[in-house]
């Protein structure tokens, strides 16, 4: 189903877990923030005697126009940085997600299973492929529940044929002693 957008609808974006979500880009920024802490501490130290420097061999006419250039610079670079936060946030969440996102259907078929559902499988996205084996592993389960327990009511019901199937060992209980 399409919206207005041309979106699927249950595909919508949204937040999934939100402190994995935002850990990620937090830690980021932090590391960020250390390292351009240490760069603006450099500048800052060498433009200061620069600026000193200049201001004191230039004319008066010159030194109101390099202050309003100082001035723009660091406007432009706190939008600059502000720009940064907002794309590394955007980023973090959005990549998170793709990680995150083939949880909500995997924990969906584990509890169907819990319910006694074995007839449900999973079927992840292409851009799912880390977590296919485990949508593999877990369809795998169910099928194997759901011929015992087709096995299991079959041998309650009388005159009912069995499944003509063999067990092997590998298949047998670990509750039993053979």
């Amino acid at each position: 189903m399409r919206s207005l957008f041309g979106f699927d609808s249950r595909r919508a974006f949204r937040v999934l877990q939100l402190g994995a979500q935002i850990r990620l880009p937090l830690y980021l920024l932090l590391i960020t923030v250390a390292f351009m802490s240490l760069f603006a501490w450099h500048s800052h130290s060498a433009f200061v005697k620069l600026y000193a420097m200049v201001m004191t061999s230039v004319p008066e006419s010159f030194q109101e126009q390099i202050l309003h250039q100082t001035q723009d610079f660091s406007i432009v670079g706190a939008a600059i940085l502000g720009a940064f936060v907002l794309a590394m946030l955007g980023f973090c969440i959005a990549y998170t997600h793709t990680l995150l996102g083939p949880t909500i259907p995997l924990r969906r078929h584990v509890q169907s299973m819990k319910d006694g559902n074995y007839q449900a499988r999973n079927k992840l996205r292409e851009s799912d492929a880390a977590h296919q084996g485990l949508a593999d592993d877990l369809n795998e389960l169910a099928s194997i529940l759901q011929h015992a327990q087709k096995n299991a009511r079959s041998a309650r019901v009388p005159n009912a044929r069995p499944e003509p199937s063999t067990p092997d060992r590998q298949s047998r209980s670990v509750f039993t002693d053979n």
